[in-house]
């Protein structure tokens, strides 16, 4: 199933209906050219970090719930605690060479392909400050609207 579970300590929510879904690379660098035309690339060393831009119908626990793990984390990052949301990426496969390196959904399953292999992958986030917006729906009465970006791989 297409879903995006987040997690810190005992708080956890799953969602389901996405308005807008997207997780992109961070920085994978540019492409400059010299004056004869040569390409001249620059990037980070490591691997870039992912960002997830995300929107979703939620119901009034799962606004909750998000406030909470979004508390949660600003407290811990505050006091310098473990403040990572373990986030479960059941919506796009994580596609890599060869081997699986980050930690694998529970309940999820590996593609392998030919050079590779695809699978719903486990991240630690952080989350920026989510914010809503009320619609006249009784079940989804919010449109939540959130950041989270990769700290490290789960594995």
């Amino acid at each position: 199933m297409r879903q995006l579970t987040l997690s810190i300590g005992n708080i956890s929510v799953t969602l389901k209906r996405f308005v807008f879904y997207d997780r992109i690379l961070a920085d994978t660098g540019q492409t400059e050219y010299s004056i004869t035309g040569a390409p001249l690339d620059s990037g980070p060393v490591y691997e870039p970090k992912h960002i997830w831009t995300i929107s979703a119908m939620m119901t009034y626990e799962q606004w909750y719930a998000i406030g909470a793990i979004f508390g949660e984390c600003d407290r811990l990052r505050r006091t310098q605690g473990n403040y990572s949301i373990i986030v479960d990426d059941s919506i796009q496969d994580f596609v890599e060479q060869q081997y699986r390196s980050r930690a694998l959904v529970p309940g999820g399953v590996q593609n392998y392909f030919t050079g590779g292999v695809a699978y719903p992958a486990r991240f630690y986030a952080r989350m920026f400050e989510p914010k809503s917006q009320w619609q006249k729906n009784q079940l989804y009465p919010y449109v939540a609207n959130f950041v989270l970006r990769e700290l490290d791989k789960a594995i």
